[in-house]
């Protein structure tokens, strides 16, 4: 999308809200919270910061499973938290880590989207550049949670579906019911081995056989210290 990057079974999110960012208008309110009590101060700082962490804690894969893999991660949704039991010289160390938002191994699709997501693409409809970026290790869900299943033949709308194909879906559904004349630009890039390759490019993938052999993106220096 133009003005959100939507990037990648059930891994951490991070989503970065600019309409949440403290504006130059807002310094006297700025100047006012400062000398509030400390918890009205927290819940105010809560509230300027963009950029929010949320973690998904996939369930036991059926392998796992098999093998009676040890649950080690417990999620308490309600206190936004994520307990971790870990043994180390034979002594259990619990840790407990306090995060924006926790979905547990049975939370679903809809829900993990309808709360962390939808309103985020409101806000790119509003002007603002989004950001959704799925990050953690090889098996933590990653894929699952941005893509999701696979499509029904029939064309219905999959209820496993992920964050990317609810986003389009969200946007188009939302400019359709304004009967608003509209454009929208995609890119779909691919960043490997600090290489940038157009997945979309068709002119590209129709010359070479192997992917390997894909002529990558040049990135350059724009000259005011950014890169484009």
């Amino acid at each position: 999308m133009d003005s959100s990057q939507l990037q990648q079974r059930r891994g951490g999110l991070v989503s970065l809200s600019p309409s949440q960012t403290p504006r130059s208008s807002d310094k006297a309110a700025r100047d006012l919270r400062s000398g509030e009590t400390n918890s009205s101060s927290k819940q105010d700082k809560e509230k300027g910061v963009n950029v929010q962490v949320i973690v998904r804690c996939r369930p036991l894969s059926e392998d796992e499973l098999r093998v009676h893999t040890p649950v080690v991660v417990t999620c308490n949704e309600g206190k936004r938290e994520v307990s971790a039991i870990q043994n180390i010289a034979n002594k259990q160390i619990d840790r407990t880590f306090l995060f924006d938002k926790v979905f547990g191994p049975t939370s679903q699709q809809k829900d993990l989207y309808d709360l962390a997501v939808s309103p985020i693409v409101y806000e790119v409809l509003e002007g603002y550049n989004c950001t959704i970026f799925a990050y953690g290790q090889t098996g933590t869900g990653k894929t699952y949670t941005m893509e999701g299943g696979a499509r029904k033949k029939n064309g219905e709308f999959p209820s496993d579906a992920g964050v990317i194909p609810r986003a389009v879906k969200q946007i188009f559904d939302i400019l359709e019911a304004q009967n608003a004349e509209y454009s929208m630009k995609v890119t779909f890039l691919e960043l490997y081995n600090e290489e940038i390759t157009d997945l979309l490019a068709l002119e590209e993938t129709s010359k070479f056989i192997d992917d390997k052999s894909k002529k990558p993106i040049a990135l350059m220096e724009d000259g005011k210290g950014g890169v484009f």
